[in-house]
């Protein structure tokens, strides 16, 4: 049984890496023979969907000349994104065969690719068994708008990689009973993974602090529930809180400073004349209130103030004239935001022809959107069937908890929709129980014994 699953799993992960390898072959001539000017330039850069990576690109090619030339302080002291500086050593090794593209940027995205996939598995065999596993992580290679995303210059797919790691240690916090070192070693990916996120996108650093205390608390709830005391699972919890207060306090990152959230004092609300933000720095922030929800409150004015001015005339915009100040805008944001992270694009926006990337990328997003409502309502079948499990209660508040978060922040859908890939994966595992259930015609509950003792 086993040496066949793990037949089916290498044919799955053969069959992903050919098939993103002919992908990026594709795009790239595309690019080259000039086919499709409005969407790839000549590099492979879908510049109507991705065009950060137009910038990237630029960034990672002056580095990996640096490198080509032995300059490593050089390099190593320029003010670029660590995921730019990544690229560019991959630039530096293939660049002379392959030029600085989307060719020579392959290596690092399907590396990426696979590693995703990898994490998508594991996370969901851990939470229902391998059945699941492989039918989740198939939907997720085959997912048409991720998979094209996913051979740009982006840092959406190690953002996602290391939040499904993340993820992965705090369901195994709950599922399992960890003696004194796994706890530890729990402790280490948890922080390793908190680490890198922080490197990678500090402006998303409260959200991910507050997916560590949903863990830290269901572990909690299942130990009070079980009436005993899990050492191995406490001190995980234990030191992946202490962690998360210390990480943005000695380590740098790129981030917004919180010195500019004093502007959002001055937001006229439903002003028509948006505000110059300073740009964001590389550097520790610096609070500017001492009440947690206050600043917290502001962070968010200022984050999704900043989304504003940055797209003001994205054809994809929605809310732009609702800012919010004060926390009890906040609050009264929460079912918007709610409504807006879990089910943008609106059908009333799939038809549309895009701004950038015309009819037929509003129809391809229209298209998963309608398929992920569908998984949605086969999540919540999951969520009923497996109500005594803890971890898949975890699993639905990060979603709520990470979809709320990019609903409150970016008005922008089409930013939107590929920054939320990793909470929509984690919606594709939770409706993938419940399709397997279906496909089977068995109403099954949790498949294997890994992670036993999250039941309540």
């Amino acid at each position: 049984m086993n040496l066949g699953r793990n037949i089916k799993n290498w044919h799955l992960a053969g069959f992903a890496a050919v098939l993103h390898v002919a992908i990026v072959v594709v795009i790239y001539f595309v690019g080259q023979l000039n086919l499709f000017p409005a969407t790839f330039d000549e590099n492979g850069i879908g510049i109507s969907f991705s065009l950060d990576s137009r910038f990237y690109r630029i960034e990672a090619s002056h580095l990996a000349r640096l490198l080509q030339e032995l300059k490593p302080a050089e390099w190593w002291a320029f003010n670029a994104q660590p995921h730019v500086k990544l690229y560019s050593v991959f630039f530096a090794v293939f660049g002379p065969f392959t030029g600085f593209n989307i060719i020579g940027a392959e290596p690092l995205n399907l590396i990426l690719y696979l590693l995703l996939l990898v994490a998508t598995y594991l996370l969901a065999r851990e939470l229902f068994g391998s059945k699941t596993a492989l039918t989740a992580t198939s939907l997720v290679a085959l997912w048409p708008s991720l998979l094209l995303h996913t051979t740009q210059m982006l840092r959406d797919p190690l953002f996602i990689l290391f939040l499904l790691s993340l993820v992965l240690v705090l369901v195994i916090s709950v599922a399992r009973t960890l003696s004194l070192a796994r706890g530890l070693l729990a402790a280490f990916g948890g922080i390793s993974a908190s680490v890198l996120l922080w490197l990678i996108r500090g402006d998303m650093w409260e959200l991910i602090f507050l997916l560590l205390i949903v863990g830290v608390l269901t572990s909690a709830i299942r130990q009070l529930v079980e009436r005993r005391f899990l050492i191995g699972n406490t001190l995980a919890g234990m030191i992946l809180i202490f962690a998360g207060l210390l990480i943005p306090m000695f380590i740098p990152t790129y981030r917004q400073q919180d010195s500019s959230l004093e502007i959002i004092k001055e937001i006229n609300v439903g002003s028509a004349k948006p505000q110059n933000l300073p740009q964001a720095e590389f550097g520790r922030a610096e609070p500017t209130s001492n009440m947690g929800l206050k600043k917290l409150a502001q962070r968010v004015g200022i984050l999704r103030h900043k989304f504003i001015i940055q797209y003001p005339m994205a054809g994809s915009n929605i809310d732009t004239n609702s800012e919010l100040v004060r926390p009890v805008d906040v609050v009264t944001y929460l079912p918007r935001a709610l409504e807006i992270g879990l089910f943008a694009p609106f059908p009333n926006m799939w038809f549309k022809v895009g701004a950038q990337v015309g009819w037929q990328g509003r129809l391809l997003s229209g298209f998963e959107t309608l398929c992920m409502y569908l998984m949605t309502g086969l999540a919540l079948v999951t969520l009923v069937r497996n109500r005594r499990q803890l971890s898949v209660w975890l699993v639905l508040a990060i979603i709520l908890l990470g979809c709320a978060a990019l609903g409150y922040v970016v008005v922008n859908i089409g930013t939107l929709y590929r920054m939320r890939y990793g909470f929509w994966i984690l919606l594709i595992m939770l409706g993938s129980h419940s399709l397997n259930s279906l496909i089977t015609g068995r109403n099954s509950g949790f498949e294997n014994s890994d992670g036993g003792g999250n039941n309540i």
